[in-house]
This record gives structure tokens, C-alpha cells and sequence, in this order.
């Protein structure tokens, strides 16, 4: 069930991405880093709560990398303010490769192949 939920939420996420770039060509009150800067808000809020569903179901590197996601979002923010020219770039990056992997992990979740391996770590003879 949390992994449906998981599928939902990164579709909802994808749907909002591709809404506020939307606003930003038809619009002319929001400029582009405005819009960017409120949608890393909204993917910062949907990748952790999805974090926290399915952390404990997903492997290890998933969790790292999706840890390591929501750092670069943040830093993102310092980014829009130390290198303005390169915020906008930077950023669309970022969300290029979170939902390129999170079509990866939905397609290993449909196959079955993407689950915590259940073991333990300290193996004593």
C-alpha cells in the first residue's frame, strides 16, 4: 500500500513540475526563478514525506540517494543566491535526474527486483 501511495505521490510531484513551468511561459506575473524556487519548496515537502513512507521498504541506496536529493534541493537555495546565472540550469538538472530515477525505481518495484534484502550485517562464525 505505501508503495501505491509512494507511485502517487512522485506522479503528483511530476504533475506540479511540469504545471509551474507551464505558468511561467503563459504568465508574465511569476518569473522563472520565482516559480522554481516554490516548486523545490513543493518537491522538498513530496520527497520527504515519501522518504519517510517507504524508507524502511526500499534498499539502502535508495534512501542514500534520495537523502542525497533533498540535500542538493537545499543547496540549491544558496546557489540561487551566491550564482544567480546558474540557479535556473542547476535546478532543472536536479529534478531531471530525481525523475529519471524515480522511473527507474517504479519500473524495479513493478518487476519485484527492488526490495531491502532482509539479513544480518554482522555475521559472527
Amino acid at each position: 500500500m505505501r508503495e501505491r501511495l509512494n507511485v502517487s505521490i512522485q506522479s503528483a510531484s511530476l504533475i506540479l513540475v511540469a504545471a509551474g513551468l507551464a505558468w511561467v511561459v503563459w504568465s508574465n506575473d511569476t518569473t522563472m526563478k520565482d516559480m522554481l524556487t516554490y516548486l523545490i519548496i513543493l518537491i522538498l515537502l513530496i520527497e520527504g514525506l515519501s522518504l519517510f513512507l517507504i524508507g524502511k521498504v526500499y534498499p539502502e541506496s535508495h534512501t542514500t540517494f534520495k537523502t542525497g536529493i533533498l540535500a542538493s534541493l537545499l543547496i540549491l537555495f544558496g546557489v540561487k543566491i551566491m550564482v544567480p546565472d546558474l540557479f535556473i540550469p542547476l535546478t532543472i538538472t536536479v529534478f531531471a535526474i530525481n525523475f529519471m530515477y524515480n522511473f527507474y525505481t517504479n519500473g524495479k518495484r513493478r518487476q519485484g527486483t527492488f526490495k531491502r534484502k532482509t539479513g544480518n550485517k554482522l555475521k559472527t562464525r
